[in-house]
């Protein structure tokens, strides 16, 4: 009989969440991890080198870069000299269109080779020139006469020649070894005109 009142009296409710309840709570927790996660986002990003840094040391890149240009531009400067070839094109081509005698020299070999003004007594002597008779006349005439030669007349001719060359160079032998040593002066005259003066030394 206990029992069946028992049975008659009320229950207590067993706990339950409040659905409402736990949708605000998750809610709120949402919110908090939004505010969250772009602070800590922030300071980790804070925490890393800043762009500032990057930048500085591209700029130096960028400097040694325009360091290397004016190197290069220097060089190209300093090798600017190529033109001499050019300046010594030209100066042929003026040489060439020269009037009256130029181009002398005096050598030992019969080639031209050994260019000089000083000779032995039993070495020849050959004299190079080249010439442009604007009158067409080409009569040339070749005096070697003494200058100071020991125990001989200064003027004293030694080798002369007057005939009509072939433009436009000429190559005469003055001596064959056989002058006394001293100094000597080459005449070469142009239509009756002295034109070029050169001298030499004859040694023993």
């Amino acid at each position: 009989m206990t029992n069946n009142m028992n049975d008659n009296l009320p229950k207590p409710q067993k706990g339950h969440l409040n659905q409402n309840l736990v949708v605000a709570i998750i809610g709120a927790a949402a919110t908090l991890a939004a505010a969250i996660i772009p602070w800590a986002l922030d300071r980790a990003a804070q925490a890393e080198p800043s762009p500032t840094a990057i930048q500085s040391t591209f700029t130096e890149t960028a400097s040694l870069e325009v360091t290397e240009t004016n190197t290069a531009a220097a060089i190209v400067n300093t090798n600017t000299p190529t033109i001499e070839p050019t300046a010594t094109i030209a100066a042929t081509a003026t040489s060439i269109e020269e009037t009256g005698i130029y181009n002398i020299f005096l050598t030992f070999d019969f080639d031209g080779n050994f260019i000089d003004d000083t000779f032995r007594q039993d070495q020849s002597v050959y004299l190079f020139f080249d010439f442009n008779d604007p009158k067409n006349r080409n009569d040339i005439e070749v005096v070697v006469s003494a200058v100071d030669v020991p125990g001989v007349l200064a003027d004293s001719v030694y080798y002369q020649i007057r005939d009509k060359f072939e433009p436009p160079n000429a190559k005469l032998t003055i001596t064959k070894g056989k002058l006394p040593p001293g100094l000597y002066k080459v005449e070469i005259y142009l239509n009756n005109t002295l034109d070029k003066t050169i001298e030499f030394t004859i040694t023993q």
